[in-house]
C-alpha cells in the first residue's frame, strides 16, 4: 500500500454492510465500476491486502459487547497492509467503535520496528513505548489506559483482500468489497499463529461508508438487487472460530488467552 500522501487519522461516519454473491455481486461490482474509481492504493488486480491485529481481554469482554449489540462500544487493533511476518509500514494503532448509529475510527501512526521490538515482549511494552513518545494522541492514551486497566492483549488476526471504490470529487461516499477473509489466533506479539480459519466462502462483504447521505443511484441499486443490511463483524467471526467452537478452541480460550493477558 502506498504511503505517498498523509493518511487520514480520524473518521466519523455511517457504515452499512451487505453480504453479496453470484449474480448480485457481479451486478453490484458493475455499478461500482461505472459510478466510482478504484482506490488510489489498489494494485494491478484492483485491490489491496489488509491485516487487522485485534486486542481483547482474557474474558473476551469486547467480543461479548459486540454480540450483545451495545450501541456504545469500542475496540483496539493494529492495522497493516502486508502479510510480512514482521510489522511493516504503514502501521496504525486504531480505536474503532460505535456511538449509537455513528461509527468512529481514530488512528495513531506507529513505527513498525519499534512496535515489533515492543510486542516481542508483551502488550505492556508497547504501551510503555507509547507513553515514552510524549506526542501521542487520545487513541494512544486510551490504549495505554486499557492495557493496564482492562489487561487487553492480542486476540485474533484477520486477513482479507479489499476492492475499494471512491469518488475523489466527493469523498463523503466510499464502497468496499472484502473477499478471502481469513482468521487466525494471535500470538502474544500480535502475529498470526496456527492454521488459517476461513470466514467467507463463496461470498463477499460489501460495505458502504458515508457521512451525510447515500447517493440516489445506490438507493436504486439496493432496491433492484434487493440488498439487505446485515451485521457482519470480522472480529466477532474470527473470535468465534478461533476460541468458541469445539474442545480444542475451549482449551485455547482458557489457557492461551488467559496466559497472554497476564504477561
Amino acid at each position: 500500500m502506498s504511503t505517498d500522501e498523509a493518511p487520514r487519522l480520524h473518521f466519523h461516519r455511517y457504515e452499512f454492510k451487505y453480504v453479496v454473491s453470484g449474480e448480485v455481486l457481479q451486478n453490484v461490482l458493475r455499478e461500482l465500476e461505472t459510478r466510482l474509481e478504484r482506490d488510489m492504493h489498489s494494485d494491478r488486480t484492483g485491490s489491496y491486502f489488509v491485516r487487522s491485529h485485534y486486542f481483547d481481554t482474557d474474558s473476551f469482554d469486547l467480543y461479548y459487547e459486540k454480540l450483545a449489540g451495545l450501541m456504545k462500544r469500542y475496540k483496539f487493533r493494529l492495522r497493516s497492509y502486508s502479510n510480512n511476518p514482521a510489522y511493516t509500514g504503514p502501521l496504525f494503532l486504531e480505536l474503532k467503535g460505535r456511538d449509537d448509529c455513528l461509527v468512529f475510527k481514530h488512528r495513531l501512526i506507529l513505527d513498525p520496528a519499534a512496535a515489533e521490538i515492543a510486542m516481542a515482549s508483551d502488550t505492556a511494552s508497547l504501551a510503555g513505548h507509547l507513553a515514552s513518545r510524549g506526542n501521542i494522541n487520545g487513541t494512544g492514551q486510551r490504549f495505554i489506559f486499557d492495557v493496564f486497566r482492562k489487561r487487553i492483549s492480542p486476540s485474533v488476526v484477520v486477513d482479507y483482500h479489499r476492492s475499494a471504490f471512491e469518488n475523489r470529487a466527493d469523498p463523503d461516499f466510499r464502497a468496499t468489497l472484502d473477499r478471502e477473509v481469513l482468521a487466525y489466533r494471535a500470538g502474544h506479539d500480535g502475529h498470526p499463529r496456527g492454521d488459517a480459519l476461513q470466514i467467507t466462502s463463496g461470498f463477499q462483504v460489501l460495505e458502504i461508508k458515508f457521512r451525510y447521505r447515500l447517493p440516489k443511484w445506490f438507493h436504486r441499486l439496493i432496491q433492484e438487487q434487493q440488498l439487505r443490511r446485515t451485521s457482519f463483524s470480522k472480529f466477532a467471526w474470527a473470535t468465534d472460530l478461533a476460541y468458541m467452537r469445539g474442545y480444542d478452541s475451549h482449551l485455547n480460550r482458557l489457557l492461551e488467552r488467559r496466559t497472554a493477558c497476564l504477561t
